[in-house]
């Protein structure tokens, strides 16, 4: 398990410990997973533990302009890491985690390049299932600007099929999508079953919060 995610896993012997569940042993489904998951977002600390970790790649980096970024699955099932874009900025000293499992936190640090100083705007794909096990596309995106007197900070987010971010026009529409107003604190998208909702902060060290769930959650 990777040093920047944060929880225990919530699986199907997670949910058979329960008194709920216990009836249901051999019928748990993936919706039940993500449904316990939302439920113990905040258990046991790990979205404190998260945060505190985010904080700490913040005064370890040094830099005049971060995105502390905390993402939280609740699909069911695991999130792999497919891929990023740096519009602006790069990735900290952590990189993304390689594998979100349900019911975990993961932290990560996107600071502005100290070369441009132009502020941290970027974006992360991840890759899980619907409730039918179809597997999606889920990205969240971010602009945190070093301009504070046009802009404030945005978010983005949107679920796809998979590899829809894989080519560069999309990344173009994306981030027209992300730049279209001064500001956008929360965005929430819904496609095919799935559901991923994104905030952010003001100020130039917002935290940006993702969830990624499934519908009917």
């Amino acid at each position: 398990m990777a040093d920047n995610v944060f929880g225990e896993p919530i699986t199907n012997a997670t949910l058979e410990g329960m008194r709920e569940y216990a009836c249901r042993r051999g019928q748990i489904e993936r919706i039940d997973r993500a449904r316990v998951a939302m439920n113990m977002k905040n258990a046991a600390g790990k979205d404190v533990k998260a945060r505190t970790h985010a904080e700490k790649l913040k005064a370890e980096s040094g830099a005049g302009i971060a995105t502390l970024c905390l993402v939280y699955n609740a699909t069911g099932s695991t999130l792999e890491y497919v891929g990023q874009k740096d519009w602006i900025g790069l990735m900290g000293k952590s990189p993304y985690p390689p594998l979100i499992a349900n019911g975990q936190w993961a932290a990560f640090l996107h600071v502005r390049d100290p070369k441009i100083q132009w502020g941290s705007s970027a974006a992360v794909v991840y890759r899980g299932k619907n409730a039918g096990g179809t597997n999606c596309d889920w990205m969240l995106s971010w602009a945190n600007p070093k301009d504070r007197v046009t802009w404030d900070n945005r978010v983005y987010t949107e679920v796809r099929k998979i590899n829809h971010f894989n080519n560069g026009a999309t990344w173009g529409e994306v981030n027209n999508r992300l730049c279209a107003t001064r500001s956008r604190f929360y965005h929430k998208d819904t496609w095919n079953g799935c559901v991923s909702m994104i905030s952010t902060g003001s100020g130039i060290f917002p935290i940006v919060e993702g969830i990624l769930t499934l519908e009917n959650v």
